[in-house]
């Protein structure tokens, strides 16, 4: 593997760029239409520098045998100094957040920053834990975004209902594809219940989540753009669900919740932008 390779696997750019965006997206609704507005872009890059935090010390901080290392054909040769630099990035972005947003967003900081220190050798032991609080830090960029405003548009709440179910959907799943990985180490959902209950309450979850999405539809009338937007979504949220209730095969799953939570975030664009 090369270095750039290496290096791109470990930082995730996808997820801390999506992550930033999707911030500043909402930030757009809960805090006017100027996009380069200071608090829109201090709870962008405070949330970006948070995801990249979350990642790096991960996987410094991590089982060896974690299954994302497995995966990624990830050789980490130095974990400390993959969790010192987490640690940094961590604190900067808590520095981002205490100097130019509300208090609240300072404690979405902090609160992901606890989530992940704690979750690599304490929270991910149980399923109850494990999968809750990464579901939660998850939506948080919705939260910074809403945070980081003066007021609460009406799809923050939906947003966020739709965020934390699809999540805990991929969360679910993500322990069944792991479930050899996980032997010994914690208890998940899966093991605890079985693959077959498992995926059940994962498309429990998901079905949750396309009927939240399709509700949208009667909520705020929306424009063809966004309408089309959220029929994507919406289907790609059914699809998870068919997959997980009907075919009972968990695979790609991820790949399908990923694409529906990207439309709906697209689906806030359109709304933010000026008609």
């Amino acid at each position: 593997m090369t270095r750039a390779l290496w290096f791109y696997k470990v930082t995730r750019p996808v997820q801390f760029i999506a992550a930033a965006f999707g911030t500043w997206v909402v930030a757009l609704l809960s805090n006017g239409p100027d996009p380069v507005s200071s608090n829109k872009v201090a709870a962008s890059v405070a949330m970006g520098l948070t995801v990249l935090a979350a990642s790096i010390f991960h996987y410094g901080a991590a089982n060896r045998m974690y299954a994302r290392k497995v995966w990624d054909l990830v050789k980490v040769e130095n974990p400390a100094g993959l969790i010192v630099t987490g640690l940094v990035i961590f604190a900067a972005s808590c520095l981002v957040a205490a100097v130019y947003l509300p208090w609240e967003c300072s404690a979405i900081a902090t609160i992901d920053a606890i989530i992940v220190v704690l979750y690599a050798r304490v929270l991910s032991k149980r399923w109850i834990t494990k999968n809750t609080v990464i579901a939660f830090a998850c939506t948080t960029p919705i939260l910074m975004g809403w945070l980081a405003g003066h007021r609460l548009h009406p799809v923050v709440p939906y947003a966020i209902v739709i965020s934390f179910s699809a999540y805990l959907a991929r969360e679910i799943v993500k322990d069944i594809q792991d479930i050899r990985a996980n032997q010994g180490i914690r208890v998940t959902l899966p093991i605890q219940i079985g693959v077959v209950g498992a995926m059940r309450i994962a498309g429990i979850f998901a079905a949750l989540s396309a009927i939240v999405t399709a509700s949208l539809f009667g909520v705020f009338h929306p424009s063809l753009a966004m309408g089309l937007l959220i029929l994507f979504a919406t289907g790609e949220f059914i699809l998870v669900a068919h997959h997980l209730f009907v075919r009972q095969e968990p695979a790609r799953i991820h790949q399908d919740i990923t694409r529906g939570i990207y439309a709906l975030i697209l689906s806030v664009v359109v709304l933010a932008l000026p008609e």
